[in-house]
């Protein structure tokens, strides 16, 4: 008989759902377990919905309040009798540890935070996932990051996130094409005002291409308008789904975040041969690019060093395999993935 598995999480557009899908719809998982979905604040992600409920049953909450959502929480953990719990919020980890002690429950708790520490959403909350009896660490930075809470190694297993496996390549141009591809946000995680500007004292023949939405859209657009050298090297292409995927030429992706969970994007654009540029943020960089191989690690704030690598690459004097680039992954594609999340959760629970 299967084991009983509930993943609790909120579902909404973006690269944590992303990671949920994989996981409740890969053959892998749902033969060797009894996999269920609880959603903890009502989500409206009806594509995402649909997509993990032809595969397994779904709890979608009801309310949108954070109170009336802990209740219903509380609720369902009374009554629960599957063999463990993987949970994304740190506040669930704490009310699943509260329930488990005062009703005497059977299950496992096991955390699976997608952020780091560094994020001011879950910077006062974070230190509740050492309630959790195992966690699942998407980056060895995380994994120090709860080894800082008093999490014992032992009951730490660093997975990663999965990237699929593409059999396109995109290959660099002339002239030289950078690419980002994210939030906009001018300052906070993703600092796009300090990499504009790096581009603004950027000499030579380059384009940057910027996709995706968010806050300060209107923001950056204002900031490119008023730079007569970003006003004619820079585009913005807005939300697109799936970008690289439409993407044909690019020599390199840009990310100049002050932290991140993992730094999917990093990954993703590897799997299609494109070397990255990237801060050292904490955390997940450090476990994707290798310097001088797969693409550039630059100190958090140097832009300096940040400036001499867009330069090398404006200059013609990088030489990166995209064959290379792919294989230096090898550990992220799902396969590999699927086995070593597998072997965990058995080892588990």
């Amino acid at each position: 008989m299967k084991k009983k598995i509930d993943v609790i999480c909120n579902i909404e557009p973006g690269g944590i759902t992303t990671v949920v899908k994989h996981l409740l719809t890969s053959p892998a998982f749902l033969q060797t377990f009894d996999l269920s979905l609880y959603v903890f604040q009502h989500s409206h992600y009806t594509e995402a919905l649909q997509q993990i409920g032809q595969h397994v049953p779904i709890t979608n909450s009801a309310s949108t309040s954070k109170r009336r959502n802990l209740v219903a929480l509380f609720n369902f953990l009374v009554h629960y009798e599957g063999a463990a719990l993987i949970i994304l919020g740190p506040l669930q980890v704490m009310l699943a540890r509260m329930v488990k002690v005062l009703f005497r429950k059977k299950y496992t708790i096991i955390s699976w935070i997608q952020v780091s520490q560094k994020d001011p959403g879950i910077a006062k909350k974070f230190f509740a996932l050492k309630y959790a009896d195992y966690h699942l660490a998407i980056s060895t930075g995380i994994k120090q990051e709860l080894e800082q809470l008093g999490v014992a190694e032992q009951r730490i297993d660093v997975i990663y996130n999965p990237v699929d496996r593409q059999t396109k390549v995109i290959k660099a141009t002339t002239p030289c094409k950078f690419i980002y591809i994210g939030r906009l946000l001018l300052d906070g995680q993703k600092n796009l005002r300090q990499l504009l500007r790096c581009f603004a004292a950027l000499d030579g023949n380059w384009k940057l291409e910027i996709f995706g939405n968010g806050p300060d859209a209107e923001g950056v657009a204002t900031l490119i308008a008023q730079d007569s050298r970003l006003r004619a090297n820079v585009q913005l292409h807005g939300w697109v789904e799936n970008p690289l995927q439409t993407i044909e030429t690019a020599n390199a992706l840009v990310l100049n975040s002050n932290y991140e969970g993992f730094g999917m994007v990093l990954a993703e654009a590897m799997s299609y041969g494109i070397p990255c540029i990237s801060s050292d943020c904490p955390v997940g960089p450090s476990d994707i690019i290798q310097q001088g191989q797969n693409g550039f690690l630059y100190q958090l704030g140097d832009y300096q060093a940040l400036t001499t690598n867009l330069r090398q690459f404006v200059a013609g004097t990088t030489n990166f395999d995209p064959q290379a680039i792919k294989n230096s992954i090898q550990f992220m594609y799902t396969d590999e993935y699927d086995h070593r999340l597998l072997t965990t959760l058995e080892k588990i629970v």
